[in-house]
């Protein structure tokens, strides 16, 4: 596994090791937690993975990636559910530890996390996703 430093202004996308997917494109990643892709290519649900509201990694992914606020955010994951689709299944959890922990138990979950934490050993288990071909700490690498 490469080193990624402890760059806490970095994050990572992080999965299951057995998930098939290596490589996301940036606009995938917004699309699955946005709620409009609720599906790995495979058919399997994808599975949420937030960290609580007052976490960098929450707070990253709701004003820099998703650039909404929480309760924009909320309540555009609820119209999903409103609409009678097939409901957004998330996971709020309060450290990056044991989001990897949750991500390493659930196949088809995918987590944000500060590239720090990916040297934690709960984080060992699961693997980083690149994002556009890029992995954590690599020049252009998009979740910064």
């Amino acid at each position: 596994m490469p080193h990624y430093g402890a760059d806490p202004a970095g994050f990572a996308a992080v999965v299951h090791q057995s998930n098939p997917i290596h490589n996301l494109r940036f606009g995938d990643l917004l699309s699955m937690f946005e709620g409009a892709s609720r599906e790995w290519p495979n058919g399997s649900r994808v599975v949420l993975v937030e960290r609580d509201a007052g976490s960098a990694p929450f707070r990253y992914l709701i004003g820099h990636l998703l650039n909404t606020t929480p309760g924009e955010y909320k309540r555009s994951l609820q119209s999903i559910e409103y609409r009678g689709d097939l409901p957004v299944s998330i996971k709020i959890l309060n450290s990056d530890a044991v989001a990897c922990q949750f991500v390493f138990n659930v196949p088809s979950a995918i987590a944000i996390v500060e590239t720090g934490s990916l040297a934690l050993p709960a984080c060992g288990a699961v693997q980083a996703l690149r994002i556009d071909g890029k992995l954590p700490g690599e020049e252009g690498y998009r979740l910064k």
